[in-house]
C-alpha cells in the first residue's frame, strides 16, 4: 500500500480516562508537518538526548537535521483528539483525515502542543537493498504522556502500520537492558529477543556500561 493513501488510526488512553487518541501518518516528510509541531518534537527529542538513557546520540541535531531524521521516509504522530480549552472546540476529523482547520485534522499549525502531542515514532528499513523488507522505528513520548499508555498505543500503531508499508520483520537494535518499561511493552506486544551486544553503551543513568538487547517480530498476520 501507498504511504500516502494510509488513514489515520483512532484509539483510547485507558490511563487518561480514555480520552481519545488520533495517530497521524506523514508520508510527505517534515514539509507536510506544521512547523511549531516539528519545532516542538525537536525540543523534546534533543531534551530526551541530553538525559541520555535511552538513544546513543549524544548531542542533540540541529531543527533541519532532525526533520529530515525523523519524518525522512515515514512517520507518526499521536495527537489528543480534544482541544478544548486551547481553542474552544474538539478537533473534527472526517474518514481521509482531514479536518477543521488546516492540516491534516488536528494537524494545524497554533496548537498547543506541549499539551495535546502525546508522541511520535519513525518507520524506516533497517538494511538496504535486498534485505529492506526489514523495518526498524524510533520512538519519542512527550512529557504531556507519562502515565497514560501512550508508549503501548504507539507500538500497537506500529504494528498497524509497518505491514502496510510492505514490511515483513521488525529489528530493534538498541534497546537497553536497563530500560525495563520499552522492555515490557516490546514483549508484550510479541516481540522477543533475538540477541544481545555487551557493554553496548556508556549511559547517563548507569555507572556501568549496559547490554543491548536486539528484539524481533514478523510482522503481519
Amino acid at each position: 500500500m501507498a504511504a500516502s493513501s494510509l488513514k489515520p488510526r483512532f484509539t483510547t488512553l485507558p490511563k487518561a480516562s480514555n480520552a481519545g487518541l488520533t495517530l497521524y501518518p506523514i508520508a510527505n516528510g517534515a514539509e507536510s508537518v506544521p512547523r511549531d509541531l516539528v519545532r516542538f518534537l525537536h525540543a523534546e527529542f534533543s531534551a530526551e538526548i541530553v538525559r541520555g538513557g535511552t538513544y546513543p546520540m549524544e548531542q542533540p541535531m540541529e531543527l533541519d537535521q532532525f526533520a529530515s531524521y525523523w519524518f525522512g521516509t515515514f512517520a507518526v504522530v499521536a495527537v489528543l483528539d480534544l482541544d478544548e480549552g486551547e481553542d474552544g472546540e474538539k478537533a473534527k476529523v472526517d474518514e481521509a483525515g482531514a479536518g477543521a482547520g488546516s492540516g491534516a485534522g488536528g494537524l494545524r499549525e497554533g496548537r498547543n502542543w506541549e499539551k495535546v502531542c502525546l508522541g511520535t515514532f519513525y518507520i524506516k528499513p533497517n538494511y538496504p537493498g535486498r534485505c529492506s523488507h526489514i523495518c526498524n522505528a524510533g520512538f519519542l513520548t512527550t512529557t504531556a504522556a507519562r502515565g497514560k499508555g501512550v508508549g503501548q498505543q504507539m507500538g500497537e500503531a506500529y504494528l498497524h502500520f509497518a505491514p502496510q508499508l510492505g514490511y515483513k520483520y521488525s529489528v530493534f537494535n538498541l534497546v537497553f537492558a536497563n530500560n525495563p518499561a520499552s522492555i515490557r511493552i516490546w514483549e508484550k506486544l510479541g516481540f522477543s529477543v533475538i540477541g544481545r551486544v555487551p557493554k553496548a553503551a556508556r549511559l547517563a543513568n548507569s555507572e556501568e556500561l549496559v547490554d543491548a538487547l536486539i528484539f524481533g517480530r514478523e510482522l503481519g498476520n
